[in-house]
């Protein structure tokens, strides 16, 4: 069970030092290459959580994970759906997308600034709810400290890597 949260903690670390790489570049000049490979590791130990997640709790059983997270939701805001299990998908597939593109195109990472924006703020809802909303003890204290290095890194880059 050990694995089970330590993946899952240092994958959202490990995204928020990428993240601090990526926006401390100099706007039009590639971010260093350790900010892509921190970022792309925390996406395979993310990745690497679920598995273990499906295999440790659910026993490899789909229906059993959406009723899970039916449950969990249900604890938390009073609705019992279990929807949260395709958002986690949709997180990682964007993440992999944002992880190849900045992989293949590094100098002409720049977006314009609606999708920019829509995609922090998809990453921050997700990442909030995740290891806040649904953390509890320590846990949401270590989760207040990475959404926080993460707002603060953010909005000190002000949009460095949009196209308006």
């Amino acid at each position: 069970m050990l694995a089970l949260y330590l993946t899952i903690w240092l994958a959202l670390v490990l995204f928020v030092i990428g993240e601090t790489g990526r926006t401390r570049t100099a706007h039009g000049s590639a971010a260093p290459s350790w900010a892509w490979w921190t970022f792309t590791f925390g996406l395979a130990l993310a990745v690497g959580h679920t598995l273990l997640s499906f295999g440790i709790v659910h026993g490899w059983a789909h229906d059993e994970a959406v009723r899970a997270t039916a449950a969990q939701t249900e604890k938390v805001f009073g609705v019992a759906v279990g929807w949260g299990v395709y958002v986690n998908y949709l997180f990682f597939a964007v993440w992999f997308a944002d992880v190849a593109w900045w992989r293949l195109a590094p100098r002409r990472y720049v977006r314009p600034a609606m999708s920019f924006w829509v995609l922090r703020a998809f990453y921050f809802i997700v990442i909030f709810n995740a290891a806040v909303v649904f953390a509890a003890g320590p846990r949401r204290v270590l989760g207040l400290a990475i959404v926080g290095w993460l707002t603060l890194i953010w909005s000190r880059d002000g949009g460095r890597f949009t196209a308006n």
